[in-house]
């Protein structure tokens, strides 16, 4: 027993430090995943104002050419457009666009930036990019079941699983399964 407690300590010893950065990568990730209710963790929304040279409140069909050669656009980068009032006129791109004043010139860029670092993060937890990174999250999935197993068997006596640490083990046990029999129960 002593030299499985030995192997036990070694493999959560080396298997620990090797996980660290992917455990704060899925960490954080998870947290701002669990919060996209409240947020966009991914993107920022940006909306910059510039002017543009104004072309007057005539019909679209005359005004929309001429605004956008002036923001640099073809016709085929432009989903769609929008008369959104007489002095109004709003121009729709695949990601963002534009709504400009065309008595004044007055013109507001919208659109999304990918926020730096959480964009990348929330990437590799959700395996957008497929490929590679679904090996490698699954060996670390792996790993974190090889830490699960063997962390229990290092700590002997009341604070091990005869004791405070068996009751923790415990908690963390129920609590998803008692969540699933109550989501379960209650759809």
């Amino acid at each position: 027993m002593r030299d499985f407690r030995k192997v036990c300590w070694t493999l959560h010893r080396e298997i620990g430090f090797l996980v660290v950065g992917l455990t704060i990568v899925y960490a954080v990730s998870g947290i701002a995943v669990n919060h996209a209710h409240h947020w966009d963790a991914n993107y920022t929304r940006v909306a910059e104002p510039m002017t543009i040279e104004p072309t007057g409140a005539g019909p679209t069909a005359e005004v929309e050419p001429v605004v956008l050669e002036r923001l640099g656009l073809t016709r085929e980068q432009v989903k769609t457009t929008w008369r959104a009032s007489p002095e109004v006129l709003q121009v729709f791109l695949e990601s963002g666009g534009y709504e400009v004043n065309l008595v004044t010139g007055e013109t507001v860029r919208r659109g999304a930036r990918p926020r730096p670092l959480l964009f990348d993060l929330n990437f590799m937890h959700l395996n957008n990019g497929k490929g590679p990174w679904t090996a490698i999250a699954d060996i670390y999935a792996g790993l974190l079941i090889v830490l699960a197993l063997t962390g229990p068997l290092l700590v002997r006596g009341r604070k091990g699983l005869a004791g405070r640490g068996g009751v923790m083990m415990a908690a963390g046990v129920v609590l998803p399964v008692g969540y699933a029999v109550v989501m379960r129960l209650t759809r």
